[in-house]
């Protein structure tokens, strides 16, 4: 029989996690009035917002709005889950966000990149267009945008 190893020697109770959860989360809240709020990266991140949701506004075809939102929905749902993976596990984290309580890289997860999908989701006419589109679009967030990001500290990778 295999012995399962545990990195404890004991587990926390149910309500000792949700109450350093709890904790955690307050002191998440006191970092970000401290170190985020109001500076120069906070600022920016709520001017690209609105500078994308504008973009959105000015660009989707209405007539597809349902589809382009759901679409966009999606890649928010997606983009959120592994930024939280990532950010659970120690692999990354962003220093400065929007909002303390919510996931991080909250701008770019909930609207940038939900708006530029969509976007170019509504300007391919094919789906080999569409998929090379995305594929360059991705390849440029990895290795362009996120580049940058890590050098103006908007990101910051652990491993």
């Amino acid at each position: 029989m295999i012995e399962i190893a545990r990195t404890f020697p004991t587990s926390a109770s149910d309500e000792q996690i949700a109450y350093t959860l709890k904790h955690l989360t307050y002191v998440r809240i006191d970092n970000w009035i401290d170190t985020d709020f109001n500076t120069f990266g906070w600022w920016l991140q709520i001017v690209l917002l609105v500078i994308a949701l504008s973009v959105w506004w000015k660009l989707v075809d209405k007539k597809r709005l349902l589809e382009l939102t759901f679409y966009g929905f999606a890649i928010m749902t997606i983009s959120i889950w592994l930024d939280e993976v990532g950010y659970e596990l120690g692999i990354w984290y962003y220093p400065v966000d929007l909002i303390p309580v919510f996931s991080p890289s909250t701008a770019i997860d909930y609207v940038m990149l939900p708006v530029i999908y969509a976007l170019v989701y509504q300007y391919c006419s094919s789906w080999r267009s569409f998929i090379i589109s995305v594929s360059i679009l991705a390849d440029v967030f990895s290795f362009i945008l996120e580049s940058l990001l890590e050098k103006f500290g908007f990101y910051v990778p652990i491993c």
